[in-house]
């Protein structure tokens, strides 16, 4: 009896064509099997092999060694899953969740606390739910997010200003304590925060600046 095998992303597939591997096939419903059905279907057709034509050493030996490779790429898989994960602890984390009920899928966005693995299940904890790693859809520094929503927030409140244009002499002192806020976070941003606002922002900031001055008003200094 005659059996060859194919591997394929590390699961064997195209399994001969003797009516043990067939029936094996129809009995996991799949053309392609993990290493448990492999075994399973090893044995099957060492029980059902024909004793007159039974399987010869050279074929058996073969069959382990695809199994045994079989074996190792998948663990070398699990390794690099939870190598994977583990390197996304402390990170900031955008996941993809669906509800079953629904079928609503929604983003949630949170940092990784720490991974579990059961078995060749690999799930990453973000706000206190656990995910598969396949649900990750984005992965930030932190640094990087704090960055971006700080920069977001003083874009919004920069963007409550009237245009410079329509600020006159006497109604600068409504805008004064604002802008003094809105400038001691620009300067107490890292060089690396202020990359997240554009150019035109900070030359917008600086053009307040220098009229404020022409009245008479310093905002650069600090606030209480």
């Amino acid at each position: 009896m005659s059996a060859s095998a194919t591997i394929k992303d590390g699961v064997i597939q195209n399994l001969g064509t003797s009516s043990a591997t067939e029936a094996a096939k129809k009995k996991t419903g799949a053309d392609s099997v993990d290493k448990e059905q492999f075994l399973n279907l090893l044995v099957t057709e060492l029980k059902y092999q024909d004793p007159l034509q039974p399987m010869d050493n050279t074929e058996y030996v073969a069959q382990l060694a695809t199994f045994s490779e079989l074996e190792q790429m998948q663990n070398v898989a699990k390794t690099t899953e939870v190598s994977r994960a583990t390197s996304m602890v402390g990170s900031l984390v955008t996941v993809e969740s669906t509800n079953e009920a629904t079928g609503t899928t929604t983003e949630i966005t949170g940092k990784v606390d720490y991974v579990s693995v059961n078995g060749n299940t690999v799930k990453v904890s973000v706000n206190d739910q656990l995910y598969d790693l396949s649900a990750v859809k984005q992965v930030y520094d932190v640094d990087y997010a704090d960055a971006v929503a700080l920069a977001e927030e003083w874009a919004t409140a920069y963007g409550q200003l009237p245009s410079v244009n329509n600020i006159t002499a006497a109604n600068a002192g409504t805008y004064t304590d604002r802008l003094k806020a809105l400038y001691k976070t620009y300067n107490e941003m890292t060089t690396y925060q202020k990359t997240f606002l554009s150019a035109d922002l900070q030359s917008g900031l600086q053009a307040y600046v220098e009229l404020f001055k022409n009245y008479g008003i310093d905002v650069t200094g600090a606030t209480t």
